[in-house]
């Protein structure tokens, strides 16, 4: 009789241990993702330029920070013919960068758009970008889902004006 009712207290905690399983398991999701539902934060931070004059090209730089892993896909400004973005290989100032389609924001670090490093290229200013002069930008990211979302900036004009420029 003890080998009897040991098996069907062997098979309830077989089952207990399954449904607790099986409930990690539909937990897991949840657990590892934030709700598919909302959007990610997308922090925007020391957006800034040197003065440039219309018609030419110009640098950007910011700081780009996400909650969640997002991919920066474009940008826009109404300042500008287009806005690209360079991805720099060579950090010794002389690399022009590449313009690429895309750029990885990982959570938790920020993604640097920096003086000699990575950055926006501005093309074709429509007006002269002066000191203390607000530059607007947009930028479009797409998450995981394929789901787009805009972050905005004014970039800071700052610098040294070139004589005759």
């Amino acid at each position: 009789m003890t080998s009897r009712a040991a098996s069907p207290r062997r098979a309830a905690r077989w089952v207990a241990t399954l449904l607790v399983a099986a409930a990690a398991l539909a937990a897991a999701p949840a657990l590892a993702a934030p709700a598919s539902g909302a959007a990610a934060e997308i922090r925007l931070s020391t957006p800034w330029m040197r003065p440039a004059a219309a018609g030419s090209d110009a640098r950007a730089y910011l700081d780009i920070a996400s909650d969640r892993p997002v991919t920066l896909v474009g940008a826009s400004s109404p300042m500008a013919r287009s806005v690209e973005i360079r991805v720099v290989k060579e950090t010794d100032g002389v690399d022009p960068g590449k313009a690429v389609k895309s750029l990885a924001v990982v959570p938790g670090t920020p993604t640097r758009l920096a003086y000699k490093g990575n950055h926006l290229l501005l093309r074709g200013l429509k007006k002269a970008a002066d000191n203390a002069t607000p530059v607007p930008v947009v930028l479009t990211f797409r998450d995981a889902q394929g789901r787009r979302s805009t972050a905005e900036a004014n970039l800071q004009v700052r610098g040294i004006v070139a004589p005759g420029g």
